[in-house]
């Protein structure tokens, strides 16, 4: 979505199985050269596909860094690019360089489906919350959501809390 570039997916791909912790997860390094190229035909497969289903573009970069201006690759030109390994492993002495994004409307799509807007109606605003409220609130927004503790508001759950989570 954000026009990377298609020289590396090979890597991202291995990393993406670890973090899922797949079966046919690469071990933790980089995939070899010869494991890159094994990919190809897998990883072009389903780039072509996403390429037909209109969800991805595959552009060839003209300048310095990629450009909603540079020229989307289509039909024969697509599958030569998308088939040569060579394109799909990085090389700082690549002759040619291509980006991956995705059209507007797949990216709003993405963007809505992962970040919906949130129906606030019925919760106070700001203003109306009281000074601990607030505290809890932003204490909970953190991103290590601790209430108690060295780095929370309180020394301990106050009377009547319960430690268990919200489910």
């Amino acid at each position: 979505m954000s026009q990377d570039p298609l020289a590396g997916v090979t890597q991202t791909y291995g990393t993406a199985l670890r973090w899922a912790h797949a079966e046919e997860a690469p071990p933790p390094r980089s995939y070899s050269e010869a494991e890159q190229r094994g990919l190809v035909p897998l990883l072009g497969a389903v780039l072509r596909s996403l390429v037909e289903r209109d969800l991805v573009i595959v552009r060839e970069v003209e300048g310095m860094s990629p450009s909603p201006s540079d020229p989307v690759l289509t039909g024969d030109a697509l599958h030569a690019v998308l088939k040569d390994p060579v394109n799909w492993l990085w090389s700082p002495a690549s002759d040619r360089r291509f980006s991956l994004a995705t059209p507007d409307a797949v990216r709003r799509h993405w963007a809505d489906d992962a970040c919906p807007a949130v129906d606030t109606g019925g919760f106070p605003a700001w203003d109306g919350l009281s000074r601990a409220q607030r505290e809890v609130l932003v204490c909970a927004a953190e991103a290590s959501g601790m209430l108690t503790g060295p780095f929370g508001i309180w020394e301990d759950l106050p009377s009547g809390s319960t430690t268990s989570s919200p489910r």
